[in-house]
């Protein structure tokens, strides 16, 4: 926690200066203040003709309440697959955890008129649903990460190692699964050696036939012998 809070602080403070590059580490750092967020991959032609522009809108926001930032979307991994960023580069406007998409010019000028004139207000922000921090985007954007890292394992093995890749799918997928049911099942079998199996209905039968009757029980029966002397006296009638 102490790391996580430095590591916070020392973002905040290059954000004042500099372009702050966002991973899964610092993401968090996102949801307070206001912050324009460029989601980029290093392979990307349109990437790169507007990185200078960005960066030089790092240097404008110096001094001012805007954040810029950027996340590579092949190591950011939770934060982008939340924001569900489908083409590249895609520019986010976030304040005070409220996200919105910015569709306007891309050049510095633009950038810098859309924060000053407060631009965001014009735009409709993610629903609740798609936005970041979100349990619906949560559990999404770990799924995919999930997934991403498995590819990666998958890709290791075969590359790497040289594994076939059905050998590999198993590894991965199958031994898993096995292993999964296998753990279900002792489980179980320890459950029931600890616990036992319950009892069948006629053991507790016999159980509370065989339990021994109380002084009430015993004077409540009625007498043998009353009952043959009740039973002659209606014959007779």
């Amino acid at each position: 926690m102490l790391i996580r809070f430095i590591a916070t602080i020392v973002f905040l403070k290059l954000s004042k200066s500099e372009v702050v590059p966002l991973t899964d580490d610092n993401s968090h750092i996102v949801f307070s203040g206001e912050w324009f967020i460029k989601a980029y991959a290093p392979w990307c032609g349109a990437c790169r003709s507007i990185a200078k522009p960005w960066n030089d809108l790092g240097a404008w926001a110096e001094g001012t309440e805007f954040n810029i930032a950027e996340i590579d979307i092949t190591v950011g991994y939770q934060l982008s697959n939340q924001l569900l960023v489908s083409r590249i580069p895609t520019l986010f406007h976030v304040k005070d955890g409220v996200f919105t998409q910015y569709q306007g010019g891309r050049d510095l000028e633009a950038w810098k008129t859309f924060l000053m004139q407060k631009g965001s207000e014009s735009l409709e922000p993610l629903s609740w649903y798609r936005r970041p921090g979100s349990p619906t985007m949560t559990v999404f954007g770990y799924l995919i990460s999930f997934a991403l890292k498995i590819n990666d394992m998958q890709n290791y093995l075969t590359e790497e190692i040289g594994i076939p890749v059905v050998l590999s799918i198993i590894l991965l997928i199958v031994a898993p699964i096995i292993l999964s049911i296998t753990l279900f099942l002792s489980s179980v079998w320890i459950i029931h050696k600890i616990w036992g199996k319950p009892k069948p209905v006629h053991a507790i039968g016999k159980q509370r036939a065989a339990k021994p009757r109380t002084g009430s029980q015993i004077q409540n029966e009625p007498n043998k012998e009353e009952i043959i002397q009740d039973s002659a006296e209606k014959k007779c009638q």
